[in-house]
């Protein structure tokens, strides 16, 4: 019906009478304070989910800061309001909308279509006194399964050698040409800082193998020499006596753990660990398919709470492929899921050499190359490494325009603190994937991509 003169006076008679569908808190005596207090949607068997809507007043506008699951129809729905005070309320939509109403009263019987311009007009118990309300449900435009990437607009230094690491919620990204070793900054992944110089490091230094323990950085470089820096610039060095750094694994367990070769005998290889980065302690020799370079790693905790690490694919002591898929809670006692719970375990194939494994979502991510596919180059696991599969196309795969790669960098900028001020941002900045640079063959990437599980981006998890 059309809200005009005519009607008014029907309206203000009537009023009363609606008060009751309206849930008035306070009805003894009249009262001039028609204040929103709150609104609440009905579930019904075609729009079940609508109770977890929690409305809020911004300013002179009722809304949903949480929106609605994706997909949520809002075009039928029964809502209820509350006000301090109520004789009656009503609601106005966009004049000329095809189809509907100008306005209709409040009754509780009645579904209205949000997904149209609404406004509410309540007037107080006293009927004389009346506030307007803009309402706007929210709802969200993509799955929240969804991954969303893009690219970053910056390039890095276009190097074979190099290296991104988090190191106190910043991106650090070394670089070397075989002259010097350089490293860029991010503060939040979206931007990068010019070049410094690194001091201490051998310009010929073998990047992808840098490992962060106890709040420090540590690198090698196939000798009996160890670096560590707290900075990323300023690098000091150690040396140990009967052994060689092969490889620098993960901490794991309050322990850095490495590969040694013994120089005594240098075909035997072993697991060793160290609760300082100085005194290292050797437990058993590797076995034959265990890699020491180019292989992709991690540590992190278990559903269980229990820590694990995991070492992928690689290269063994001879240069040889690998497909192995070697797990450990200890460092000293590992199983290679590939070999020992097949069929299961197939269901990893290789992303060659130099892939890169991170954490995120409570699941395993590993970024290579195939040269069998044309998209989706990496895996997912969601049972902490024991399965591997293609992600899901549809909710989950790089751009068309993602070049296939290997030897990148691949790291995740973890959730920071925020203050209700800064939240939109620090939210939009944290639990981003990042993955720089990287190789196919002798073609150099210098490109920088973003990726983010659409959930991430949500204030109220």
């Amino acid at each position: 019906m059309k809200f005009n003169s005519l009607n008014v006076f029907a309206f203000s008679i009537s009023i009363l009478v609606l008060s009751s569908c309206l849930g008035t808190t306070e009805t003894a005596l009249p009262s001039s304070d028609a204040t929103f207090v709150s609104l609440t949607f009905k579930a019904n068997d075609s729009i079940p989910n609508l109770n977890t809507a929690v409305f809020t007043l911004i300013d002179t506008t009722i809304t949903n800061v949480d929106s609605l699951p994706y997909a949520t129809r809002i075009d039928s729905v029964y809502p209820t309001f509350t006000f301090k005070s109520s004789a009656g309320a009503v609601l106005y939509f966009k004049p000329g909308t095809k189809n509907k109403k100008d306005t209709i009263g409040i009754t509780g019987k009645d579904t209205v279509d949000f997904t149209l311009p609404v406004t509410v007009k309540n007037f107080a118990s006293d009927a004389i006194a009346y506030k307007f309300y803009a309402i706007k449900v929210n709802v969200h435009k993509v799955s929240p399964e969804t991954y969303i990437w893009s690219k970053v607009n910056y390039d890095v230094p276009m190097l074979s050698n190099q290296k991104a690491i988090v190191l106190n919620d910043k991106v650090l990204y070394f670089s070397s040409d075989g002259a010097s070793v350089q490293l860029n900054i991010s503060n939040n992944g979206w931007s990068l800082n010019s070049a410094t110089a690194v001091n201490g490091l051998p310009a010929d230094i073998s990047l992808r193998n840098m490992t962060l323990f106890a709040g420090k950085l540590y690198l090698t470089k196939n000798d009996e020499k160890i670096y560590t820096s707290s900075n990323g610039t300023d690098w000091t060095v150690k040396s140990i006596s009967d052994y060689n750094f092969k490889s620098l694994l993960f901490e794991l367990n309050g322990k850095l753990l490495a590969v040694l070769q013994s120089k005594v005998n240098s075909s035997k290889y072993y697991f060793a660990n160290s609760t300082d980065a100085i005194t290292w302690v050797t437990s058993v020799e590797i076995p034959s398919n265990f890699p020491v370079s180019d292989f992709a790693a991690l540590s992190f905790t278990s559903r269980s709470g229990k820590a694990k690490g995991i070492v992928i694919g690689g290269k063994d002591i001879s240069g040889n492929a690998l497909r192995t898929n070697w797990n450990t809670e200890n460092g000293s006692y590992w199983v290679n899921f590939r070999a020992d719970y097949q069929p299961e375990s197939i269901s990893l194939d290789t992303l060659e050499q130099g892939a890169s494994i991170i954490e995120y979502d409570n699941k395993l991510l590993l970024f290579g190359m195939r040269s069998d596919e044309s998209f989706n180059h990496y895996r997912v696991s969601l049972d902490e490494g024991f399965t591997w599969k293609t992600p899901d196309t549809l909710y989950n795969r790089l751009p068309i325009t993602y070049n296939p790669r290997n030897y990148q960098s691949v790291v995740v900028l973890k959730p920071k603190k925020y203050s209700t001020s800064d939240s939109k941002q620090i939210i939009e900045e944290s639990n981003r994937i990042f993955i720089l640079g990287g190789k196919n063959g002798s073609t150099i990437y210098s490109d920088v991509w973003t990726g983010k599980l659409n959930r991430k981006n949500f204030l109220i998890q």
